[in-house]
């Protein structure tokens, strides 16, 4: 279900820039150039926001093409149009095809800051537009050339996440998905309940009674970023809840087993 979180549905006026120029024209494009290994880029802000569209981003061509080709989707995707990440060509941005394929969640707080930022932490769909070498050849297709290769991280893959710093508290990554309230992630509402499920995954409550529809799905580190003190229960084991008490203290317990009479 498209919900949006951004600077301009928050309660707030929004003050960033970038929030004003997607209200005036409904997107804006953020250019990045290159930097040691990696390729300049440039990707969308606003297209999930005023047409319930998936962000584009693009990796590796000139910076102004690649602002060129993402206002074109920009104006195609205000027409109507729908980009699918579907692999299969899209003449979108004229002569020249590209391949839609989805960039991983896992990417968007170390690529997309602006886009995170003008969403308030939710990470909205985002496609990387992939486009082939001289020959037709595409990054996932043998043969294709190694500047192709460099010039376009393959954000669609799983690949092997970025190693956890020594200082963070959670056996996982601070780029893994968790499970909160809207008002913890949006409004900054107190974190009351942590649970870490059976299956490994992370809860954060601000009740006990939570309805399916206040529950949203942002960055561990967005959660940790206001709250700190939330690393006391890195150590949470599975299958574990913690609560706060009368006092401030945490008290961990077993979660119930729904099958247990």
């Amino acid at each position: 279900m498209r919900e949006c979180h951004c600077q301009l549905c928050g309660p707030l006026p929004a003050t960033d820039p970038l929030a004003a120029h997607v209200a005036r024209r409904g997107w804006g494009v953020v250019s990045v150039p290159a930097e040691g290994h990696r390729p300049a880029y440039a990707y969308t802000v606003g297209l999930w926001h005023s047409f319930s569209h998936a962000e584009a981003s693009l990796f590796g061509r000139d910076e102004d093409e690649m602002v060129d080709w993402l206002d074109t989707v920009g104006k195609a995707v205000k027409g109507g149009r729908v980009l699918l990440p579907d692999r299969l060509g899209d003449d979108v941005v004229g002569t020249d095809e590209v391949f839609p394929r989805p960039a991983l969640a896992s990417w968007h707080r170390h690529l997309f800051g602006a886009a995170l930022a003008f969403y308030r932490g939710q990470p909205v769909p985002m496609l990387q537009l992939a486009w082939p070498d001289a020959d037709g050849i595409l990054p996932w297709e043998p043969g294709c050339d190694e500047e192709c290769l460099a010039a376009q991280p393959k954000l669609w893959d799983r690949v092997t996440a970025a190693p956890i710093p020594d200082s963070w508290p959670f056996p996982v990554s601070p780029d893994a998905l968790v499970l909160t309230t809207k008002s913890i992630a949006f409004d900054g509402a107190p974190v009351v309940g942590v649970v870490h499920d059976e299956e490994g995954e992370w809860q954060f409550l601000d009740n006990p009674a939570v309805d399916m529809k206040d529950l949203t799905i942002v960055h561990l580190a967005h959660v940790m970023a206001r709250r700190p003190e939330l690393g006391m229960l890195g150590d949470l084991s599975m299958g574990f809840e913690a609560w706060l008490d009368g006092q401030g203290r945490w008290q961990r317990d077993a979660l119930d087993d729904p099958l247990d009479p």
